[in-house]
C-alpha cells in the first residue's frame, strides 16, 4: 500500500503528460478514403480508410480527408442514412473532406432502400468543409421527403457537389446559420410519390440565417430550382442560375411549381414565425426556361431584395405575388422576351429596371443566345463556365443604366441583368457564409470535377463533363454535368470498368479493377513525433511510453 502511494503521484504526472501531448498535434494530419481500403487501416495514403465515417472518428479539427475516386454503393434495407457527418471543426481548424485532386468519388444510392425517409450525406455537425463529391440515385420509399444532402448545422462549405437523379430535393438547408453552398450542380430530381412537388433543386428552410447559396446550377427539377419557403432565417441566392425546373426531366411533361427562384413566402394566410419576417436576397442571377416563373416572391408578406437578376423565357419572368402589401426593392433587372417582364407587384418599389427604363430589349443586345452554354462544364475553379449567353454586347443600351446597390460594376453605372461587363465572371464573396479560413491555402490543390468539372475519370464512370443523349429542349448541349446514364438508371446499369463486389450492406463500396491514380503527396508535412511501429498511432505510442516510465519508476522504488 506504500509503495501505491508513492507511486500515485508519478503515475498522475506520466498521465497527464501523455494526454497534454496526444492533445496537441504538431500540425494537421492527412487521412486518405479509398473503396478498395479497410477501416482497421491507419488511413494513410498508401493504407486507406473504407468509410468515411472511420475517417471521421480518426479526424481532429485541422485534418482534411481525401475520398478517393470510384464508386461508393449503399444498399440493404436497415440503414437509411448513407455518410453521416457528427463532428465539428472549429472556426480556425474545420474538418475537410475533400476528393481526392483529380478524381470524383460518386456515392451511389439507388440500392438503400429502407422502409423510411432516406439520406445521402447528413450533415449534423459545424465547421466542416466538403468539396467535389457526387451524390446520385437518393430514393423516396414512402411519402415524405428523403433528401440527397442534408444540412443541420452552422458555418459549413459546401463545394463542388454535383447531386443529381434523387426522388428528393438535392441540397437542402434544413437548420442551421452561415453555410455556404458554393459552385454546386443540382438536377434532375423528381420525387414520384409526392408527384415531383418536393424535388427542388436547393433548399433554405433554417431558422438560422446567413445562408448562401452562390454560384450553384439547378436544372431539370421537377419542382423548383431555389426554393426559400417557410425560412425564418435570412437566404441568399447569388451568381446562380436556374433553369428547366418544373418538369418531369428531360420531358416537357409538367411536374409541380416550375420558380427558377422561390424567393420565399410563409403559405396561405402566411403562417409568420415568431422572430418575424425575414428579408431575402436574391441577385445576380439567372433564370431561363423554367417552366412558370423566373423569379417569385410566393406571397412573401415582407420585403424581398432583387437585384440584377436576368430572366428570359419564362412565362412570367418576374412575379411579386405577396400576401398584403410588399416591400419588395428591385434594381436592375432585366427582363428578356419571350414571357412577360414582370406580374403582380403590389407595394415595394421597382425602379432601374428594364421595364421601367426607357430602353429597348432584344436579341442584339447579347453576345449569344444559345442556352445550351449554360451546361458547358465548369471552369478550374468551380465556378459556372464563362458563356455568351445573356452576356451584353458591347455597343448595347442596357450597359451602364443601373442604380449602385452595393455590387462590384465596372463603368459609370451597373449594367441591367445577371453579368457586369468588364468584371470577373465569378461574383466576388460579399456577405456571410465566406469560405473557411484555410479556403486560400486549398485553393492551392487541384480542384476535382463533381459538379460539372472535366476530369481523368474513365468514361462511363458518371464523372463530370461526360456527353451523352441530350436533353429534349437543349438539344446539341453535352449532357449534364456527372450524368453518364437515363435519368433513374439502376445502380449496375453505369457503364464502368468491371468491379470486384465488396457485400452489399448500407455502406458497401464497389472497388474498380484497377487501383486510381495516385493522388500528389501532402504539401505539408504531418509531423509524426515518432517513429512508432507501422500501424501504432500515437496514443499506442504514448501509452508504452507511460507504462515503460511507471516501470522504471517501480524498480527504483523496490531498490531503495
Amino acid at each position: 500500500m506504500t509503495t501505491v502511494r508513492i507511486l500515485y503521484p508519478y503515475a498522475l504526472a506520466v498521465c497527464l503528460v501523455v494526454q497534454a501531448v496526444h492533445g496537441t498535434r504538431a500540425a494537421a494530419e492527412d487521412f486518405y478514403v479509398a473503396v478498395d481500403g479497410v477501416d482497421g487501416n491507419p488511413g494513410s495514403e498508401a493504407k486507406p480508410f473504407r468509410t468515411i465515417e472511420q475517417a471521421q472518428a480518426a479526424a481532429a479539427p485541422g485534418d482534411t480527408v481525401y475520398v478517393r475516386g470510384g464508386i461508393y454503393r449503399f444498399s440493404g434495407t436497415q440503414a437509411a442514412i448513407g455518410v453521416a457527418f457528427t463532428k465539428s471543426g472549429t472556426e480556425s481548424k474545420p474538418i475537410r473532406y475533400f476528393a481526392a485532386p483529380g478524381e470524383v468519388p460518386i456515392f451511389d444510392l439507388f440500392e438503400l432502400k429502407p422502409q423510411a425517409r432516406v439520406t445521402g450525406l447528413d450533415i449534423k455537425c459545424s465547421w466542416i468543409h466538403i468539396r467535389g463529391m457526387e451524390i446520385r440515385g437518393v430514393r423516396q420509399l414512402i411519402v415524405g421527403d428523403s433528401w440527397s444532402v442534408r444540412i443541420r448545422g452552422d458555418h459549413n462549405v459546401i463545394e463542388q457537389l454535383n447531386v443529381h437523379d434523387g426522388e428528393a430535393p438535392g441540397i437542402f438547408i434544413a437548420s442551421g446559420a452561415s453555410n455556404l453552398i458554393l459552385n454546386c450542380d443540382s438536377h434532375h430530381n423528381y420525387d414520384p410519390l409526392e408527384d415531383g412537388g418536393n424535388a427542388d433543386g436547393f433548399g433554405c428552410h433554417s431558422s438560422g440565417g446567413d445562408n448562401v447559396l452562390r454560384g450553384c446550377r439547378a436544372y431539370e427539377n421537377s419542382d423548383d430550382g431555389f426554393d426559400f419557403i417557410n425560412a425564418p432565417g435570412t437566404c441568399t441566392a447569388e451568381g446562380s442560375w436556374a433553369f428547366r425546373n418544373g418538369f418531369i426531366p428531360d420531358t416537357n411533361m409538367a411536374g409541380a411549381n416550375g420558380a427558377g427562384f422561390k424567393s420565399g413566402g410563409f403559405g396561405l394566410p402566411p403562417n409568420i414565425p415568431a422572430t418575424g419576417v425575414p428579408r431575402h436576397v436574391v441577385r445576380g442571377n439567372l433564370a431561363f426556361g423554367n417552366r412558370a416563373i423566373g423569379v417569385y416572391a410566393n406571397h412573401h408578406p415582407g420585403g424581398i431584395d432583387f437585384f440584377n437578376n436576368t430572366a428570359f423565357d419564362n412565362p412570367a419572368n418576374f412575379n411579386m405575388l405577396a400576401s398584403g402589401t410588399s416591400s419588395h426593392k428591385l434594381r436592375n433587372n432585366l427582363a428578356v422576351e419571350p414571357g412577360r417582364a414582370i406580374t403582380s407587384f403590389n407595394g415595394g418599389t421597382d425602379t432601374d429596371n428594364s421595364w421601367t427604363l426607357p430602353v429597348t430589349v432584344s436579341s442584339a443586345d447579347f453576345m449569344g443566345m444559345d442556352r445550351a452554354q449554360a451546361l458547358l462544364p465548369r471552369q478550374a475553379d468551380g465556378s459556372l463556365p464563362n458563356i455568351a449567353f445573356m452576356h451584353l454586347t458591347p455597343d448595347s443600351d442596357l450597359l451602364d443604366r443601373g442604380e449602385d446597390v452595393g455590387l462590384p460594376f465596372s463603368g459609370s453605372g451597373p449594367d441591367l441583368g445577371a453579368f457586369e461587363s468588364g468584371l470577373p465572371t465569378t461574383m466576388n464573396p460579399m456577405d456571410a457564409g465566406s469560405p473557411d479560413p484555410g479556403v486560400s491555402v486549398d485553393a492551392g490543390v487541384p480542384t476535382t470535377g463533381a459538379a460539372g468539372m472535366q476530369t481523368s475519370t474513365p468514361a462511363g464512370a458518371g464523372a463530370a463533363g461526360q456527353t451523352t443523349t441530350t436533353t429534349p429542349a437543349l438539344a446539341g448541349s453535352t449532357a449534364p454535368a456527372g450524368r453518364a446514364a437515363p435519368p433513374l438508371a439502376a445502380a449496375a446499369g453505369q457503364a464502368s470498368p468491371t468491379p470486384s463486389v465488396i457485400a452489399g450492406s448500407a455502406g458497401s463500396v464497389q472497388a474498380p479493377a484497377s487501383q486510381p491514380p495516385a493522388a500528389p503527396p501532402p504539401q505539408s508535412c504531418s509531423c509524426r513525433l515518432a517513429s512508432a511501429p507501422a500501424g501504432a498511432s500515437p496514443t499506442s505510442w504514448f501509452s508504452w511510453l507511460a507504462l515503460g516510465t511507471l516501470a522504471v519508476l517501480a524498480r527504483r522504488r523496490r531498490a531503495r
